[in-house]
């Protein structure tokens, strides 16, 4: 993305958040991180924020917007423990699991898939699986990001795509 297109996503966003002050410095901010993307991702990730931002969005949020759009960032874990059960409903301890999420996979991997479907403690298995989930998808995301930033988005989603299609 260049400096004009940059320049126009500022526009829209000021737009959206008349109250905001876009100086010179935060023209440079936003595109010295938001530089390697495509404008066509920038812009749809800003008009996802306008839809649900208070406040106008710092280049960090416009970059997670970006990355959530794609695919790349961690389900949040609610839903990773949700996904969990239903495989334990579903496959049981006999089956190989499958998860829409690498960070999740990691997690199960990690507590064993075995362990999980044969817990007797509910609570504390969902405890332990929450926090270790956060840790991973903090790991996980934070990695993601970075490659985005380094601008290997189109890579990253090729690479998602790839598993995706492997997968089912």
């Amino acid at each position: 993305m260049n400096k004009i297109e940059t320049a126009e996503i500022l526009g829209y966003l000021s737009a959206a958040y008349p109250s905001a002050k876009v100086t010179k410095e935060t023209a440079i901010v936003f595109h010295d991180i938001l530089k390697e993307l495509p404008r066509t991702e920038v812009m749809s990730a800003a008009k996802e924020l306008v839809r649900e931002c208070d406040w106008f969005p710092s280049p960090a949020q416009v970059l997670r917007a970006v990355a959530r759009a794609n695919g790349l960032l961690s389900p949040i874990p609610a839903f990773a423990w949700q996904e969990v059960l239903a495989e334990v409903r579903r496959v049981g301890k006999g089956e190989e699991p499958k998860f829409s999420h690498a960070t999740t996979q990691a997690v199960v991997k990690a507590m064993g898939w075995r362990e999980i479907c044969m817990s007797d403690n509910a609570n504390v298995l969902r405890s332990n699986f929450l926090k270790l989930y956060q840790d991973l998808s903090l790991a996980s995301d934070r990695e993601s990001l970075s490659k985005v930033v380094s601008g290997s988005l189109d890579a990253l989603i090729s690479q998602k795509a790839l598993s995706t299609a492997s997968e089912g």
